[in-house]
């Protein structure tokens, strides 16, 4: 007797069934979950310039004529910072070398009589007891300050133009306005602290030559980072007459100092703590 095999009927439920199946294989496989990528670091907040520090002092110092204080953390607190100061553009400002010159904060140059030699000098300013913009703060055993010359000029070069003898202003010179003061904190190392102490260096004639007079004048350059005041501010400000602009003093470790050569740029001499 022949066996007939019968195959089951595909009714509607097993067709449905299996068009289910076949579209679950068809269907793309679910994208995996991308790994979580760590957030990159902040870029570091670049070094302010001459420019940077006088457009600051400017804002605080249209804050300190309103009467404008500004709550919160001060950002440019720890801030890199890298001032130039171009001097003796005009001609020499100091005594002859040899002689001493007064610890007023300003970088100069002077010649000797016999045109052998210049010296660049910068002596700080003792601020201990106060600067232009207000009393001594407590907390510093030394606050050493350095004028910063024309604060309206945004250049680190001289003008460049040149000043005659009957250009000459009759009127007295405008009281200076615009210091960076550098702050030892109390109990710090005094080893190699730029208050402490004046900086000189001597330009000498090459040959039987007269030492070349400067053509671009020479810079004082001051380097390391912003430090807030007993408020929490980098720039202190103070109002001393409604017709005449705040003095504002900027607080700073100081990190290197350095003469430079106004016209090539070489260093001519720096210094460093340690």
């Amino acid at each position: 007797m022949a066996f007939e095999i019968k195959r089951p009927g595909r009714t509607a439920a097993g067709l449905f069934l299996a068009g289910v199946l076949v579209a679950g294989c068809d269907r793309p496989a679910e994208p995996a979950a991308a790994p979580e990528v760590p957030a990159a670091p902040a870029p570091p907040s670049p070094t302010l310039d001459r420019s940077s520090i006088l457009a600051a002092i400017d804002a605080a110092a249209s804050d300190a004529a309103a009467g404008i204080a500004r709550p919160g953390p001060d950002p440019l607190v720890g801030r890199t910072f890298s001032l130039s100061l171009a001097f003796g553009c005009f001609g020499p400002q100091g005594p002859a070398p040899g002689e001493p010159s007064a610890r007023d904060g300003a970088p100069r140059w002077s010649a000797a009589e016999d045109d052998r030699t210049i010296r660049l000098t910068l002596s700080p300013a003792d601020w201990s007891a106060g600067d232009a913009s207000g009393p001594a703060p407590e907390g510093f055993d030394t606050l050493s300050g350095v004028w910063i010359n024309q604060p309206w000029m945004r250049s680190e070069a001289c003008p460049a133009w040149s000043v005659g003898a009957a250009d000459a202003p009759e009127a007295p010179l405008p009281a200076r306005v615009a210091a960076l003061v550098m702050v030892r904190p109390t109990g710090a190392s005094r080893v190699g602290r730029s208050g402490d102490q004046s900086f000189s260096h001597l330009v000498r004639a090459e040959g039987e030559a007269p030492v070349g007079r400067p053509a671009q004048g020479y810079r004082l350059v001051l380097e390391g980072r912003l430090a807030g005041w007993a408020d929490g501010r980098v720039i202190r400000c103070r109002v001393v007459s409604p017709e005449r602009p705040p003095a504002c003093a900027v607080g700073a470790a100081v990190d290197r100092i350095a003469f430079e050569d106004g016209t090539t740029g070489a260093v001519l001499s720096e210094w460093r703590p340690g």
